[in-house]
């Protein structure tokens, strides 16, 4: 019907002539603009086809003035309801918690007529059955039983609860339910889904045919109604864990709808998410649904350990864990100590036994590992924050200072010290299929492991006679370099670039700030209450690059989990972030109170910590509320999580000043917190004893703030009283 070429628009109308189909197809020929940056890709997020002022394309509201499909994320439900033979059909689905059990109630008004339905169950290239009476089956794999490759293999089984079904098998991959439903008489359709993947798959595919088919066999309408409580009270248990109230509607919306999805996707006892969590429709998904490495797998995570769900990252530390021993035995083989990651990984290791030790051997050889050296301690960073954030000595002593050892001893092994007696990078890349020198990526990740080893070391009282030797290579590495341009003194992405890919430039316009990165977030080297210097130089280089754009990288094509935080933790103008912000939110902004950008889809969760740093940040154990929230704007955060395992809650208003501050201390430890009332000396009492506890005052090394801190106990609360 019409051609488009060489179309770059956001937004295309075109006009044709009236034509009469059932199917409309639109075909995309050429997705990237520019082949050489293959993440300049074409999205669809819309196709409308109007006949005058009316959307004619099927399930658009114009067509069925009932059809309405409501996401409720209190409840954890999706509520519908659409016409169907004349019949308003309402529907109720949620998911039961714990276990892979798809609930759907169906319902009609009183006083319609009865309503034949069919409900299928599909999986392409499967196979199906009935089972017993009213129950029909599908099975799925990807490997014969006995096969010694990976398999995936699953089985899903369907039964009607409150009317009786007719079960067949019209095709081969097709099982089918037939029923009527009455008029004022709901009934549940009940789907069970068990399976597993792993190498050389033990589980016979029967296996979990039976698992599914006995478990919906089982279920009564009494159990039904159990699960359902418990579902609800699993998720009404996530949403007290914390809150905010920023006072703006996108925010909000976009905030809970962000911890919506990570509560959805991550679980315990499950697989970590990938590129696009379980949020796949197809065999065939953005980045394969891998882990990527260089941010998109861990950004996921960012906000939920400050919003106080660390639990959430679980699933990432067991699929991280496993692949260790693979990619010390690439390190070792490159010839280099310690361990680096590579920068994409499948969960499929997780389910064989680790391989056997490689010696280091041979010439030292970088382009036997992944071009960008600092996926390793990328992929370390939620560890470190698991420490930092709950005070797990055991996890820390057992997991996450192991694995920092290896990578100290990688970047040790790896950096090179010139005539200038500084430890420099070499055959690193601050962006994909480079080939650079000093990439602040680099020198920020080596400062941040580094110096975690030291304080690590310390809080477990081991390694001491290495905690020299560390901070001799952090005296000694190269700084970050710097440039004067258009009048700004920034901060470079390297010191030398050679990217046949990206190109040769050392900063970018509208780009991602992937230099930041290595300097303020996630590497938390830099924050407010740092270096006032680093601090200026980190908010000219995002004046100068403009990582702000709507739809440009740095904001909507990988830069979404990066910019905005960063510019929070750098002290970037609160009231004008938050109208950048939003703007790109509402740019990207889906019905199901999520954004999408180019480059990876459940990752855009990690702008959570955006909020969350604009309303509490803690940097060097100086605890500070509202740093980055504008004075004219009420803002609350309700247990919100500080380093330190310090759960914080405070108020202000617009105009006014911290009307007080909640500390509870899960694991004791002194608190520090630059004075939200400058030298007025506040009062600290603590709710278990109702006494007021002794406080020390001083001033923040590098920017004179006031400052108070004072001892806590563990599982104690503490009120901070405003000074009067």
């Amino acid at each position: 019907m019409d051609t488009v070429t060489g179309n770059t628009a956001e937004l295309t109308e075109r006009t044709v002539p009236a034509f009469t189909t059932r199917y409309v197809r639109l075909l995309i020929t050429g997705a990237v603009h520019n082949p050489a940056d293959p993440n300049q890709k074409a999205y669809i997020r819309d196709l409308m086809l109007f006949d005058g002022q009316t959307n004619v394309i099927a399930g658009a509201t114009g067509s069925d003035p009932n059809y309405r499909q409501q996401q409720d994320i209190l409840n954890a439900e999706v509520r519908g309801s659409q016409t169907v033979d004349g019949r308003v059909l309402s529907t109720r689905s949620w998911l039961t918690d714990g276990e892979n059990l798809l609930v759907t109630e169906l319902s009609i008004p009183d006083d319609a007529q009865p309503l034949p339905l069919q409900a299928d169950l599909t999986a392409a290239g499967g196979t199906t059955g009935v089972a017993g009476d009213g129950q029909v089956w599908v099975t799925r794999t990807t490997g014969a039983d006995g096969a010694t490759r990976w398999a995936s293999k699953a089985a899903a089984s369907a039964r009607v609860l409150g009317s009786r079904a007719t079960a067949s098998t019209p095709s081969g991959n097709t099982a089918r339910l037939s029923f009527e439903l009455a008029p004022g008489r709901p009934v549940r359709l009940v789907t069970s889904i068990h399976g597993n993947g792993s190498y050389a798959n033990p589980t016979p595919l029967n296996d979990f045919t039976t698992k599914a088919v006995n478990r919906v066999a089982g279920i009564d309408g009494r159990a039904l109604d159990k699960a359902r409580s418990a579902h609800r009270d699993w998720w009404k248990r996530f949403w007290l864990k914390s809150y905010v109230d920023t006072g703006d509607a996108t925010l909000n919306k976009y905030y809970y709808g962000a911890l919506y999805a990570m509560g959805a996707a991550s679980r315990e006892g499950f697989f970590m998410p990938g590129t696009y969590a379980p949020w796949r429709t197809m065999d065939q998904t953005g980045g394969a649904n891998r882990y990527w490495m260089n941010y998109n797998t861990e950004s996921q995570y960012y906000g939920v350990y400050s919003a106080n769900r660390p639990e959430l990252a679980a699933p990432y530390y067991k699929a991280v864990a496993a692949e260790l021993p693979y990619v010390r035995n690439t390190t070792h083989a490159a010839g280099y100590k310690g361990m680096t990651f590579s920068r994409t990984f499948s969960p499929y290791n997780a389910t064989r036994p680790a391989p056997a030790d490689v010696p280091v051997t041979g010439p030292k050889l970088p382009g036997k590992l992944s071009d960008q050296k600092t996926n390793g301690t990328f992929a370390a960073i939620p560890f470190m924050w698991n420490w930092e954030y709950t005070r797990d000595e055991e996890f820390l002593r057992t997991q996450t200072y192991p694995f920092l050892k290896e990578l100290g001893e990688f970047w040790m092994d790896f950096v090179e010290k010139g005539e200038d007696g500084k430890y420099h990078v070499l055959h690193s890349a601050v962006n994909e299929g480079g080939n650079d020198v000093d990439s602040v990526y680099d020198l920020g990740y080596i400062r941040r492991t580094l110096t975690a080893l030291i304080e690590y070391s310390q809080a477990l009282g081991v390694d001491a006679e290495l905690r020299p030797v560390w901070q001799s290579y952090l005296d000694d590495l190269a700084p970050y370099p710097t440039a004067t341009m258009d009048g700004l003194d920034v901060i470079l992405l390297a010191s030398k670039i050679e990217n046949s890919i990206k190109g040769n430039a050392l900063l970018n316009k509208n780009d991602q700030p992937i230099n930041l990165e290595g300097v303020v977030r996630p590497s938390d080297n830099l924050a407010i209450g740092g270096d006032q210097e680093q601090l200026r130089k980190v908010r000219n280089t995002l004046q100068w690059v403009d990582p702000f754009l709507p739809g440009s990288r740095g904001s909507s094509i990988n830069g979404f989990p990066k910019t905005f935080t960063i510019a929070a933790r750098a002290g970037w103008d609160p009231e004008d972030l938050i109208g950048r912000f939003t703007t790109v939110i509402n740019r990207l902004w889906r019905p199901n109170l999520t954004v999408r950008q180019g480059g990876g889809g459940q990752e855009t969760s990690g702008s959570l910590e955006t909020v969350n740093s604009m309303f509490l940040q803690t940097f060097e154990d100086v605890i500070r509320v509202f740093p980055a929230w504008p004075a004219g704007r009420d803002g609350k955060f309700v247990r919100l999580r500080a380093k330190g395992a310090f759960v914080i809650s405070a108020e202000r208003r617009a105009g006014l000043e911290v009307s007080g501050i909640e500390v509870l201390s899960e694991k004791g430890g002194t608190a520090t917190f630059a004075s939200p009332w400058g030298s007025r000396r506040p009062v600290v009492v603590d709710d278990a004893t109702h006494r007021p506890v002794r406080l020390t005052f001083g001033h923040d090394a590098d920017t004179a703030e006031a400052t108070f801190s004072f001892d806590t106990k563990p599982g104690h609360t503490y009120t901070v009283r405003r000074p009067s």
